[in-house]
């Protein structure tokens, strides 16, 4: 039994509801079980109960066994001296208010379906990777979607919260922090913290001062970023290498460069090292006077993916790397690699500007722009396809891919509107 069980099962009411009464006796009717709370604090807000008549309104605490009311020093805390109704699976003990009366306590152990809990137990303890493989299919389409939209729509806050909170370390400096999700945006997964550093080390106020010549810009960002420690034979790099040298004077800047073994080239494709990307990171940032204000006012896909079709400077159309030119014409920024940076950089910093203004137009617009880019491919969403469930915008691959990291993996099946409708009793 767990606590997250008697939750559902109390939000729910799956329980047998015929002559309840508290383990002292009192005759129990409940009126309103109340709104589930996700923070600190009691489990359940604004319930309402009668006991032998009387009309109790406040807050439920639920506990497996009843003794969890001490053991998490609830009698010590404040904040549940307004509990109307303690909910256990088993009272093991009877818990005293401060004045030495009894809580009123309803203990469920005899109270509900075993065929249900044996129910949530064969469902959380599946083999597969997706805990209702065997019953996705029982349930109706329109649950199903309703679970994406809800899952993609907490992907979306969480990564809004991750803007704020790098918004609030930055002073509230929109552009300072667009620029360092941007960068971060373009490391991916595997360059994404020494690109961040680099962002971090090298002021978006100094690209903007210098980004009408883009070897300057360049120079600020490889010399930074490590790759400018030596002169060279290499006509460009020289350059770079001497552009770097000054400017690094001029802005203090000693000290403050990556080392050059903090990149990650390894089982990278060519297209992907760093110095290809940081070569296109410095394109964008060329191309816009104010990188946030730009974002912020495009409002068409076609629009932002037009912005990110980003062309390189010459050296880095026929270079991977530094002095070792490349057999072929390098790539340029991909759809694909466009379309990430979208989902994960661009929308959600609309989406938490938004929310900052609390304007919900922003909001609307990223949701927008996610349905209109493509649906995404990998190994989750490719798991989900096998059940028939297919994403058909980058919105809904969001939603998947949501489910399956925090829902799916955590066998949080009880948050979950596709768990709850295959858990549902057939009658209480």
């Amino acid at each position: 039994m767990t606590e997250s069980f008697l939750h559902y099962i109390w939000q729910f009411q799956y329980f047998n509801k015929n002559e309840l009464a508290t383990t002292a006796g009192e005759r129990l009717v409940i009126l309103a079980p109340g709104i589930l709370n996700t923070d600190a604090g009691p489990d359940f807000s604004q319930v309402r109960v009668k006991l032998d008549n009387i009309s109790w309104a406040g807050n439920a605490e639920i506990h497996t066994r009843s003794s969890g009311w001490y053991e998490h020093h609830h009698h010590q805390d404040g904040a549940y001296e307004n509990v109307v109704l303690h909910v256990v699976w088993e009272e093991n003990k009877p818990v005293l208010r401060k004045d030495g009366t009894r809580l009123p306590t309803l203990e469920l152990k005899d109270r509900v379906d075993k065929s249900l809990l044996q129910s949530y137990q064969k469902l959380v303890n599946a083999a597969t990777d997706i805990p209702c493989q065997a019953s996705f299919s029982k349930v109706e389409e329109v649950v199903h979607h309703s679970m994406v939209d809800k899952a993609a729509m907490i992907r979306l806050a969480r990564k809004s919260g991750e803007v704020q909170k790098l918004l609030a370390a930055n002073q509230g400096d929109w552009e300072e922090t667009t620029y360092q999700l941007l960068a971060a945006g373009f490391g991916f997964k595997v360059n994404r913290d020494p690109f961040l550093q680099l962002a971090r080390s090298t002021p978006y106020k100094l690209i903007r001062k210098h980004r009408t010549k883009i070897e300057q810009t360049e120079a600020l960002l490889f010399g930074q970023a490590g790759f400018l420690v030596a002169r060279s034979k290499d006509e460009y790099l020289a350059q770079l290498y001497n552009e770097f040298e000054f400017l690094k004077k001029k802005y203090s800047l000693d000290q403050k460069q990556l080392n050059p073994a903090q990149w990650k080239f390894l089982r990278l494709r060519p297209a992907n090292f760093p110095t290809v990307r940081i070569a296109q990171f410095a394109a964008l940032l060329a191309s816009c006077e104010s990188i946030f204000s730009t974002l912020i006012e495009i409002e068409s896909y076609a629009k932002l993916e037009s912005l990110f079709r980003v062309q390189t400077s010459g050296y880095w159309k026929n270079h991977y790397r530094f002095g070792k030119p490349s057999n072929g014409i390098v790539p340029e920024f991909g759809e694909s690699s466009r379309d990430t940076v979208l989902i994960n950089t661009v929308i959600p910093i609309l989406v938490a500007y938004g929310q900052s203004r609390d304007d919900w137009s922003y909001v609307d617009r990223g949701v927008q722009l996610m349905q209109q880019i493509s649906a995404e491919k990998n190994k989750i969403t490719r798991a989900w396809q096998q059940l028939g469930c297919r994403g058909s915008n980058a919105f809904e691959t969001q939603g998947l891919i949501e489910l399956y990291n925090n829902f799916c993996q955590r066998r949080a099946c009880l948050t979950c509107t596709i768990g709850s409708a295959i858990l549902k009793p057939v009658a209480v």
